[in-house]
């Protein structure tokens, strides 16, 4: 943990609102940008976000300091999006804006047509179906990477490793996804 973050920490643990603000400030589009990632709709970010922050702040006596404060804080987000997304499978909810919105296939201004749409998300659903079957810590690894599109020094940051072994991880579960697609892992529908 950087000094900085050391300092922060103490004065988060100690109450102080300023440091509260700071918190915020500092990784607010980090947050923000992992959440909606996992929830795929900036709509709901910016609520899960400040959950996230929340959380952090009544959680920040338990944290031990043991990784960096991104690392933890990056944890608490990916828990939250996915809790969200839970509790939305469980009671799912249709945007009337939604029914009536207008998908017509202009052929003359490019673009895949609603049945090549429907191709690439059925693929990227096999794929991002199949690197859940990876084991960690290349699941998480290539995540970061590909899903997330953090660099390789950001995924250094956030697992706690080096970027040789972020270099290794990543092509090693390249490697393991494309054996899983290649053996057909998934049936596409």
């Amino acid at each position: 943990m950087t000094p900085e973050d050391q300092a922060l920490l103490e004065r988060l643990r100690a109450g102080e609102e300023s440091a509260f603000r700071e918190f915020v400030d500092a990784y607010r589009n980090r947050v923000l940008s992992v959440v909606t990632r996992v929830v795929g709709s900036a709509a709901d970010a910016e609520d899960l976000a400040q959950d996230t922050f929340l959380k952090a702040f009544r959680a920040i006596g338990r944290f031990q300091g043991q990784s960096a404060l991104f690392t933890w804080l990056y944890r608490i987000a990916v828990n939250t999006a996915r809790d969200h997304l839970d509790a939305r499978r469980r009671r799912p909810a249709v945007s009337l804006d939604a029914i009536h919105e207008d998908r017509t296939f202009d052929p003359e201004h490019g673009g895949p047509s609603p049945l090549e749409e429907l191709e690439i998300e059925d693929l990227r659903a096999v794929v991002r179906a199949t690197m859940e079957q990876l084991p960690e810590p290349f699941r998480s690894t290539l995540k970061l990477r590909e899903l997330e599109g953090h660099s390789y020094e950001d995924v250094a940051g956030i697992l706690g490793v080096s970027i040789g072994t972020v270099e290794s991880r990543i092509f090693r579960a390249r490697t393991k996804l494309r054996a899983l697609l290649d053996a057909g892992a998934l049936a596409r529908p």
